[in-house]
């Protein structure tokens, strides 16, 4: 397929209203794809790139959508997915030399397309969940065995290729598998553990780590650690590696987070950690910076049993038999009393941790769900927001951008409200940081403040949830302070407004 039948499909998308009729489109164009182009278009019409970020300026888009036109015929799907392959590896000014003669075959309509995939904002009116029922009904499937499927193969261009390649019946074999890394089961927020006693009395407590998220994965010599966007980051921790080739069962799929500790053995800073994750060079030197341990707290498979479907005390016996030393495992209890339960609270605090993780003791493992089962209790109220503004700084912060705009997601997770301002707990380095990448997110600026893109994340420490008529939110975080700049998540991870209604008195219907 060329790519600028897909452009046409994407603009019939904008131009019909209705999820049927919208549904009917992708399903049209889910029909012509060729069978080695299939995960390709299945990403470019659910409005993303298969490479992730490519990570190219505004200013680098700019010149591409302005590169001189050549005639020559328009670029097959796979000729584009080729370009953005090269792209993504290459650095700095050579991103744009690899485009160039790919945007030099497309006309504007087709480039700014093209740009839009880049960036991630397709705005056609349907994305990933409407491919999902287009492809359900192009299978002929329940909706069921396709969320089913799609919890233990999460990546929806890889599902429908695995479909095409292996038919319906694959589904029924399509499990929990070895290096095939499942979405990891998330927790909503609780206010307090009073909340908490309210609905239940029979569950665990763990430490809250501020950590990576892993997933571990070992068959045999070989392993691989997952993080929690499902990226393969084995390269950057080797003690890790070492770590599970030293557990006694060969087979298995661990969760759990990696800290970093001090000379003492007390957990850093996320922000000191994540240095981890950004370095490809001088790991050896980076290991002994920042030490690493490993701190599972659940079991998903092992020895060719998907433990998923079993309870949360099932899975735990099966991974303390397979974890043997006890500061490889997250600090855990079954409160006998609320006031127990407390105790355990304040000594996670005291140990350098967030708070708690309070776990249903019948719950099974739901990959990529947010339900009623698993809550965080934190010490302080925390929100991840997205960046929409900075102010340029005055006095000691003058020529730094400074002063953020903070943003959250509303109930459809489709809008940015905005939440506040704030430049306290903004580090000189912080600073710098924010003054440096902010810029190439910009939307635009006045003599004042530089208005971006939502793509920079940050976790904001506050005090309270308040009405506030000054925000189209409705609400403000009271004391609000910059925590640390949060790398590792996207702009559609972050809080909403139903988790500030959570740690509020405020109702919806008072503050829309």
């Amino acid at each position: 397929m060329q790519f600028k039948v897909l452009v046409q499909y994407s603009e019939r998308l904008r131009r019909v209203n209705s999820r049927n009729e919208k549904i009917g489109v992708i399903l049209d164009f889910l029909r012509r794809l060729k069978k080695g182009e299939a995960g390709i278009g299945v990403s470019y019409i659910s409005g993303k790139i298969m490479q992730g970020k490519i990570s190219i300026t505004w200013k680098g888009l700019s010149e591409l959508l302005l590169t001189p036109q050549h005639r020559g015929a328009s670029p097959e799907l796979m000729e584009v997915h080729d370009f953005l392959n090269e792209a993504s590896t290459a650095r700095g000014r050579a991103k744009i030399e690899v485009l160039a003669p790919l945007f030099s075959r497309l006309s504007k309509a087709k480039r700014r397309h093209l740009v839009s995939l880049i960036i991630g904002e397709v705005h056609q009116g349907a994305g990933e969940g409407l491919v999902k029922l287009a492809i359900d009904e192009f299978f002929k499937l329940s909706q069921d065995s396709l969320e089913r499927a799609y919890l233990q193969k999460p990546d929806i261009a890889e599902l429908f290729t695995f479909i095409l390649e292996h038919g319906k019946t694959g589904l029924d074999n399509l499990g929990t598998r070895i290096f095939s890394p499942l979405k990891p089961m998330l927790a909503q927020i609780a206010e307090s553990m009073d909340k908490v006693y309210e609905k239940y009395d029979d569950f665990a407590l763990e430490h809250k780590l501020d950590g990576i998220r892993i997933q571990v994965h070992r068959k045999g010599d070989e392993v691989r650690i997952f993080s929690r966007h499902l990226k393969d980051i084995t390269v950057h921790f080797p003690e890790l590696v070492a770590t599970a080739m030293e557990l006694s069962v060969n087979e298995f799929i661990l969760d759990g987070e990696a800290i970093g500790i001090d000379d003492k053995g007390r957990p850093v800073p996320f922000q000191v950690l994540a240095r981890r994750t950004t370095r490809k060079k001088d790991i050896a030197r980076m290991q002994k910076q920042v030490p690493v341990l490993p701190q599972f707290f659940d079991a998903l498979y092992v020895d060719g049993n998907d433990l998923t479907g079993q309870t949360y005390t099932e899975r735990g016996k099966v991974l303390g038999r397979i974890v043997r030393k006890k500061e490889y495992l997250a600090a855990r209890t079954k409160p006998v009393s609320k006031s127990a339960a407390i105790a355990f609270y304040e000594q996670a605090i005291e140990c350098g941790n967030e708070g708690v993780m309070v776990k249903v003791l019948d719950s099974p493992y739901r990959p990529g769900k947010r339900g009623n089962l698993w809550f965080k209790i934190k010490g302080s109220h925390t929100a991840d927001c997205v960046v929409l503004a900075a102010e340029w700084g005055h006095g000691r912060r003058h020529g730094l951008l400074s002063n953020l705009h903070l943003g959250i997601l509303d109930e459809t997770k489709t809008k940015y409200l905005m939440v506040g301002k704030t430049f306290k707990g903004l580090t000189d380095k912080m600073l710098q940081w924010v003054t440096n990448n902010l810029p190439q997110y910009k939307v635009h600026e006045d003599k004042w403040t530089v208005y971006v893109k939502p793509e920079v994340v940050v976790e904001i420490a506050f005090n309270e949830v308040q009405k506030s008529p000054k925000y189209d939110s409705g609400v403000a975080l009271r004391f609000a302070r910059v925590k640390r700049i949060r790398n590792d998540k996207t702009a559609k991870d972050i809080n909403t407004i139903m988790d500030l209604e959570k740690l509020s008195r405020i109702a919806l219907t008072d503050i829309q």
